[in-house]
Order: structure tokens, then C-alpha cells, then sequence
């Protein structure tokens, strides 16, 4: 799985998050990515990104979401994702702005190779 547009991903990733896909979640990741929620631990690979996220679908969480920005030059994008995790209330737990980059592959699609979830909020 992979995205046919850099600004199709953010849509990709907030439908399989909602659908409580982890595995699916996964294949939109590159098989080197990188991916942190908090900036510090990192998960490498669909297998351990797939574990990373999964706990927050099993407590639930849902996600909304828009592209925050693309500026894709040949087959790397730059994104930026605006958004918010909320519980089975509605209640938000968790908001921020994120940080990827992504990948077109040889098959034509985009996968994320670095994705950092608060990198575009978080403080230095």
C-alpha cells in the first residue's frame, strides 16, 4: 500500500488509524522509515511502526486531521499534517502539527520515510 499523492497520504493515514488498521497503517511507510510520536523513542520499519501505533487504536483513539502543507520536488515531498487524537468521548488527548517526508516509489506510489508526529509543534 502507498499513497498516489503526497496529499492523498494524510487521508490514507487518518482512514486506516480510524479503522483501527494497524497493519495497513504500516504499509504506508517504507520499509527504512522512521517514525516518533514524541521525539525521542523511534520505531524503524513498517513491523515496528505497526506495533508503535496499534496500542493507541486498541484504547480506541481516533484521529482527524488535513494536510498541513506539501512541497514535493521530483519523487521526495515535504508534508505537514494538522491533528488531533480524541477518545470515545470526543474529548482530545493529544493535537500537534506534524513533520514527514515522503517517498515515491518505483511502483508509483508515496510512502512516508521519516514521520515525526509533533515535529511541527513541538519546541526545540
Amino acid at each position: 500500500m502507498g499513497s498516489p499523492s503526497p496529499e492523498r497520504t494524510a487521508e490514507m493515514f487518518f482512514e486506516r488509524f480510524n479503522a483501527g488498521d494497524a497493519a495497513g497503517f504500516a504499509r504506508l511507510y517504507s520499509e527504512d522509515a522512521v517514525f516518533t510520536y514524541n521525539g525521542q523513542d523511534v520505531a524503524v520499519g513498517p513491523e515496528q511502526i505497526e506495533r508503535a501505533v496499534a496500542g493507541f487504536m486498541m484504547a480506541g483513539f481516533q484521529m482527524r486531521g488535513q494536510s498541513a502543507g506539501v512541497f514535493a520536488v521530483g519523487d521526495t515531498a515535504l508534508t505537514r499534517f494538522a491533528w488531533e487524537m480524541f477518545d470515545g468521548s470526543g474529548a482530545v488527548v493529544a493535537s500537534g502539527v506534524s513533520a514527514e517526508v515522503q517517498r515515491r516509489g518505483p511502483d508509483g506510489l508515496w510512502r512516508f520515510i521519516i514521520d515525526d508526529a509533533g515535529g511541527g509543534s513541538r519546541g526545540v
